[in-house]
């Protein structure tokens, strides 16, 4: 999904809705951080690994995170 993508879907919702994000193993966290990373996709893994890992490599690709709170860790 593009950011454009994105804000096309949040504005068919009211404004004051809460945004979650998936829980550590079941249910859903307040949204807490969103900023732009640098990813490449993994070509295989385990199927409970996310399908991208953080890179630095030249041609990474940049992404936005929205990431959430999880009990006890702190997000930076």
């Amino acid at each position: 999904m593009t950011v454009k993508e994105l804000i096309e879907l949040l504005q068919t919702y009211p404004p004051d809705m809460k945004v979650v994000a998936e829980g550590y193993e079941q249910g859903y966290d307040d949204v807490v951080n969103v900023k732009q990373i640098k990813i490449k996709h993994l070509e295989k893994g385990e199927w409970y690994v996310g399908a991208y890992e953080d890179s630095s490599d030249k041609d990474a690709i940049s992404a936005v995170f929205v990431n959430g709170a999880n009990k006890g860790k702190t997000i930076d």
